[in-house]
């Protein structure tokens, strides 16, 4: 049983753990069935009204914030659990850096004891794969959402849970993030807005202090164009390939996150059809792009420039610091695209390895070796099978037959040189996806229109999705011109604001009443720190709910919900992106508290910009 355990791999044993939870799910709602027989899922739908419209708790003659919630509580006891639910998934993704710190350690330990010959070789830590699954921020949200389908079987039934899930839970926000972040991470698209992106540092001297202020400027304005997830995708590879890969000081990578943050979500206020935080008013305030921009969007790329122009006099020195580095790279870059390319090198040695002749000696001596093995291992076979009564000829035969098997792998892993060439093992470049051969214009412009077809149709997830298929295939077909497909940071990506809209749908019960008794400036910070702990499309959506909202109200609400979204990861919807590609570069956690030391300052100030000017 123990080696069973120790062989089995931690998907595996997580896999099984998530089956036995659903099952148990399922098992609560058989028996919520049995104690309502005959019942109509139509009826029980119609019963559930789940979650209850804001206008059913009857309480707009109220005034008191203490009382309205109180009194919703009373009407709904779910809304409390549901809030607790919501808060224990925010705290465990403040808490993932100490899972991942625990991972750590179990693993370290468990690598110990294979040193020291009490664990297999090739074993891993269960509970170290355990607490790493736990530190994935991308998985909180989605964990917590079983919590909350638990309670609303407590408190519902099958019925209403599935008709929260299946029917008024809207997934095309998390569908489509998959779909762009994947997009914007081929290779065409980098290499057309690396070459977009250096060819505007190139009019401001191309230095790493120019390359930087133009990723961290230009990268998020297209935001207002491309979507946000995307012009969050393509920055942050950027930023990961130009500066993270230099090795700077972990006060400037917390500082460049930030602002990335923060300018992605305030650069989409450029236009009225691209951030979600905005679409979700544009069509019931009547907004158009002109106003969006008058309003809101001249004001945050001053904000923008003028936060990027503080940080960058703040680290100076570091910059400094860093040029060579980034020349270094930058050279190397040029000498691979021009002299030393993959081209020359393959055919130089195609031409040594022609004049290579595999000594004959080696090859005997190995095949005297592997001939050894083969006996000593016969020896162990036959005379156990004989006693169990098995034919020694098909002993023998079955024998040899596995024996080729296990040669034929083994000899294409150590020692392929000496093999048919037939047989040879096509080799795997580790570095494939940092070559720097060109794309052709043609496959670049397909990229583009399945771009495009994918932002035109962002609101219809069976369009969007289709032209995905579509690009599936046309990888395949030009896989020579593309890179490794980036499908599981969007997957999680994905995964995380499933969970978390599962979650926000739940909890207008106390955002709606907070929102919409304040002031334009305490509307402002509120909607602000909300976003920190929401989505901010959410808390813009709730705002169109609060009747009788005034035009400076609307600025308000709208202004807090964007300088929000650079606060905290779960602030917006890209920063759960931004973090999946980047956090690498941050030993594999980021720190909410980090973010939040270097991205305060810079909200205040783009705050201010949009309010006052």
């Amino acid at each position: 049983m123990k080696a069973l355990v120790a062989r089995a791999a931690p998907p595996a044993i997580i896999a099984t753990a998530a089956l036995a939870l659903m099952a148990l799910v399922v098992l609560a709602a058989g028996a919520a069935d049995a104690a309502h027989p005959g019942g109509d899922p139509a009826e029980a739908h119609e019963h559930a009204a789940f979650p209850p419209p804001l206008d059913s708790y009857d309480d707009a003659d109220v005034e008191d914030l203490g009382a309205i919630l109180s009194q919703r509580i009373s009407a709904q006891p779910f809304n409390l659990v549901a809030t607790l639910i919501f808060l224990a998934a925010i705290l465990h993704t403040f808490s993932a850096a100490k899972f991942t710190s625990l991972s750590h350690h179990w693993h370290a330990a468990h690598r110990e004891k294979i040193r020291r010959g009490e664990a297999r070789p090739g074993s891993t830590s269960m509970r170290g794969e355990l607490f790493h699954f736990l530190g994935e921020v991308e998985v909180v949200f989605g964990l917590w959402a079983l919590a909350l389908m638990a309670a609303i079987l407590a408190f519902f039934d099958w019925h209403t849970a599935i008709h929260y899930v299946g029917d008024q839970v809207d997934f095309t926000e998390a569908a489509f993030v998959v779909v762009i972040m994947t997009l914007a991470s081929t290779r065409p698209i980098l290499k057309m807005a690396g070459a977009v992106m250096e060819g505007i540092a190139r009019l401001f001297g191309g230095s790493l202090r120019a390359m930087w202020m133009t990723t961290l400027t230009v990268g998020p304005a297209l935001g207002a164009l491309i979507t946000e997830p995307a012009a969050m995708t393509l920055a942050a590879l950027v930023l990961s390939d130009k500066v993270y890969a230099l090795g700077p000081s972990t006060r400037f990578k917390y500082a460049t996150l930030a602002l990335l943050f923060l300018n992605v979500s305030v650069g989409g206020t450029l236009t009225n059809f691209a951030a979600p935080p905005v679409l979700m008013v544009a069509g019931p305030w009547g907004w158009g792009t002109d106003y969006m921009f008058i309003h809101f969007g001249w004001r945050a790329f001053a904000g923008i420039l003028l936060v990027n122009t503080g940080y960058m006099l703040l680290f100076r020195k570091e910059f400094t610091s860093l040029q060579q580095a980034f020349a270094l790279q930058q050279l190397k870059g040029e000498i691979a695209r021009r002299f030393v390319t993959r081209d020359k090198i393959d055919q130089e040695f195609e031409r040594l390895l022609g004049h290579l002749e595999i000594d004959e000696a080696l090859r005997d001596q190995a095949e005297g070796v592997i001939e050894q093995i083969r006996a000593r291992m016969e020896q162990e076979t036959l005379p156990t099978l004989q006693e169990e009564g098995v034919e020694p000829s098909l002993i023998r035969e079955a024998f040899e037959k596995r024996f080729r098997q296990v040669r034929l792998v083994k000899m294409q892993r150590y020692l392929p040189r000496l093999l048919p060439e037939d047989q040879q093992p096509e080799f795997e470049d580790p570095d494939w996806d940092e070559r720097e051969d060109a794309v052709p214009l043609w496959v670049t412009l397909v990229h583009v229109v399945l771009m495009v077809w994918t932002i035109a149709n962002a609101h219809h997830a069976q369009v969007f999705v289709f032209g995905f298929f579509f690009f599936l295939g046309f990888a395949l077909i030009t896989a020579p011109y593309q890179n490794s497909l980036r499908l599981r940071s969007a997957l999680l990506v994905g995964f995380f604001l499933a969970g978390l809209v599962i979650h926000g749908g739940v909890q207008a019960w106390w955002i709606a009443p907070v929102l919409g008794g304040l002031g334009e400036l305490p509307l402002m910070i509120t909607a602000a720190t909300l976003s920190a702990f929401n989505d901010n499309a959410a808390i813009t959506y709730l705002s169109t709910l609060v009747p009788d909202l005034t035009d400076p109200l609307k600025h308000a609400v709208v202004t807090g919900a964007v300088t929000g979204g650079g606060l905290t990861i779960i602030a917006n919807s890209p920063n759960p992106a931004g973090v999946s590609l980047l956090k690498h570069h941050f030993d594999g956690n980021v720190s909410p508290a980090g973010l939040f030391k270097w991205v305060a300052g810079p909200t205040v100030v783009v705050g201010t910009c949009m309010m006052v000017l």
